[in-house]
């Protein structure tokens, strides 16, 4: 497994669906190798337990300090209400 992220926020989007944010110094706008890709399962640890979920889309936009804010929309789950800020993602 390799880290992708550390989860900021975890949100239910009308509409779009299910979204965790977050971000690792690793991942620059010039290095996004470390990223999870769309349709790729990825592993999120959390203190209750591992929860695997399925990658629908990845957008990445810049903070003002130019840091890359990662927006992962996964694939409705029952788990993803155990999902939580400071949990852990790991790509498969």
């Amino acid at each position: 497994m390799e880290f992708v992220m550390a989860i900021a926020d975890v949100f239910d989007i009308p509409g779009i669906g299910k979204v965790i944010m977050g971000g690792n110094p690793g991942i620059t706008k010039n290095d996004t190798s470390k990223l999870c890709r769309k349709g790729q399962n990825i592993i999120i640890i959390t203190q209750n337990g591992e929860f695997t979920f399925k990658v629908l889309d990845i957008r990445l936009s810049l903070s003002i300090a130019e840091t890359v804010i990662i927006g992962i929309h996964l694939e409705d789950s029952e788990d993803f209400h155990r999902l939580k800020a400071g949990d852990l993602v790991y790509k498969i």
